[in-house]
């Protein structure tokens, strides 16, 4: 027994010398990535810069962004599904994460099996807006002249498939008209053609949507939530302006590569979950119309479950397909 007892110790201390065992008690011991699927200055950068600098002061060591656009999430992705499970490389994931696996019949990577949630960050409803040059100054207004002209109007989203282009599909069925959809790579692209009235329409993040709107470069003429925005007080949800409540959102949370060590998952999902409910970073997206959230892996896990399936339902109504 006793012998056995020592050979059990001995095993138990060679364990805790292995080298994932060394470097997860290390960790983190050089600089790690926070990779963007987006273009810079989109809601997901700004809230991913905001908890950076609050990671690289609590765990004293530098954290990057790494902006990856394109593909609809699908190349930042892959970055992380091909980099070492060792928790020095993070995924910002959003809505297109969930319902990529619904549009794309052979993803690079499988979106349940090869990432671990560690925190759902934060969340912020969409918000209607419109080129100044369409004229239109209220929701009643557009949607007379979206039902009037149809596709001769186009409306723009931030990537075939992505939350912001299924959501604009649920409006269109919701209030019954039809426009043109043209996708984008990125929000600050879209936004930039609806500013210069090359499009007319788009549902966006409120955060994207608030300096532009404050400087009188579009219209922002609801916000699909139950209430309305600090950050946009005088613009009235879509049931105030219509009588018919409609509400979407995007969101944002933080994976890392499935097989990274349980003590660096809980190291990291503890300190991002501090820096969102540090009053410096809940406060900076509060004024850009973000709610933080810090979620348990438990809790991410369920909600893009749920998120997936309610997707899903969009998807077979818009017939949308990025194969």
């Amino acid at each position: 027994m006793r012998r056995a007892g020592f050979a059990a110790a001995l095993l138990a201390a060679f364990a805790l010398c292995a080298p994932g065992a060394a470097a997860a008690a290390d960790f983190p011991s050089r600089p790690i990535r926070i990779v963007v699927p987006y273009a810079p200055g989109g809601a997901s950068e700004t809230m991913a810069r905001l908890v950076a600098d609050r990671l690289t002061a609590a765990l004293k060591q530098p954290v990057i962004i790494e902006n990856r656009p394109g593909g609809g999430t699908v190349i930042g992705a892959s970055v992380v599904a091909q980099a070492p499970d060792d928790g020095y490389t993070l995924f910002v994931n959003a809505s297109s994460y969930v319902i990529n696996s619904h549009l794309i019949s052979k993803l690079p990577y499988d979106p349940w099996k090869d990432f671990a949630p560690i925190a759902l960050a934060a969340s912020n409803p969409h918000v209607l807006v419109t080129s100044n040059a369409l004229g239109t100054r209220s929701l009643a207004e557009f949607l007379a002249l979206a039902k009037s002209r149809g596709k001769a109007l186009s409306y723009a989203s931030f990537g075939n498939g992505s939350s912001g282009h299924l959501a604009f599909e649920l409006l269109k069925k919701t209030y019954g008209f039809d426009m043109e959809h043209v996708p984008y790579k990125s929000t600050p692209q879209a936004m930039m053609d609806v500013i210069g009235g090359q499009i007319q329409a788009m549902l966006t993040d409120t955060p994207a949507a608030v300096p532009q709107a404050k400087a009188g470069k579009m219209m922002v003429l609801a916000i699909a939530a139950d209430q309305r925005s600090p950050s946009l007080p005088e613009v009235p949800t879509f049931q105030e302006a219509t009588g018919t409540r409609f509400v979407s959102r995007s969101w944002f949370g933080f994976l890392v590569r499935s097989g990274t060590p349980p003590e660096v998952q809980k190291l990291l999902q503890t300190e991002i979950v501090r820096a969102l409910k540090s009053p410096e970073v809940k406060d900076k997206l509060h004024d850009l119309g973000m709610e933080t959230i810090g979620s348990t892996p438990e809790e991410f896990s369920a909600f893009m479950k749920a998120e997936s399936e309610r997707f899903a339902d969009a998807i077979r109504f818009s017939g949308t397909n990025a194969d």
